[in-house]
């Protein structure tokens, strides 16, 4: 019986296994090799589970286990990708906002010291008091100054530098968050060990890729003298 079902697609022991009552001739009628067999050995209908085995559930309980955890696994890497847009969104309004805030304030600025400029030369009366005024230091350092800064505190620390933090700010988190991917990845199932080693591997290098960079910025700042002596 064993040689007749391989001749057979899988599916058909799996079917037969799980309902025996359909050993029958008008089942069987596609399968005539097995239906013949069948009425020679009756038997084989009144113990079927003797003859064709127990259903497989155990294997497909696990089958089943595997891919829910791939599943999840993939559900989960498609709502961290939804959340980086939401927070790549509100990140780019909220830079677009800054941008229009700090513009009105220019704006509002740059109006004001239209209208000081126009209130000073409505008090000038004559040209040559307009002459004399233009003349003198102050008038000079008054008329030809720019809008009032919008930043108006010093930075204490240099471009150089700040970006040089940075690097090694993202570098290091970088790397942290690749190492726990990788030590997490030993408590998983096999089927998601390797897309989460994959991921993990990608941040453990961006992370050395930003701390090598870092140091290669602070050595051709140093080299070009882009760094701001230390104040004492």
């Amino acid at each position: 019986m064993n040689e007749i079902l391989r001749d057979y697609p899988p599916s058909l022991t799996q079917v037969l296994r799980l309902d025996p009552t359909l050993l029958t001739p008008d089942y069987l009628a596609p399968y005539p090799a097995l239906a013949a067999y069948i009425a020679q050995h009756p038997e084989v209908s009144r113990h079927a589970t003797f003859y064709l085995g127990r259903p497989d559930f155990q294997d497909n309980s696990q089958e089943d286990a595997r891919s829910r955890a791939i599943r999840t696994f993939g559900d989960v890497m498609g709502n961290t990708l939804i959340l980086c847009g939401f927070i790549a969104f509100f990140v780019t309004v909220g830079w677009l906002g800054r941008l229009i805030v700090e513009h009105r304030r220019w704006l509002r600025a740059t109006k004001t010291q239209t209208d000081a400029h126009s209130k000073l030369l409505e008090r000038l009366t004559s040209n040559e008091d307009l002459l004399a005024y233009i003349q003198t230091p102050a008038a000079q350092h008054f008329l030809e100054a720019a809008p009032i800064p919008l930043d108006a505190t010093p930075r204490s620390i240099g471009a150089p530098i700040s970006r040089i933090l940075w690097s090694v700010q993202a570098g290091i988190v970088l790397a942290v968050v690749g190492m726990g991917l990788w030590l997490v990845r030993y408590r998983i199932f096999d089927e998601i060990s390797g897309p989460l080693m994959l991921v993990s591997t990608l941040a453990m290098a961006l992370g050395v890729g930003f701390a090598l960079s870092a140091v290669v910025a602070y050595m051709l700042s140093l080299r070009l003298g882009l760094l701001e002596p230390r104040k004492p």
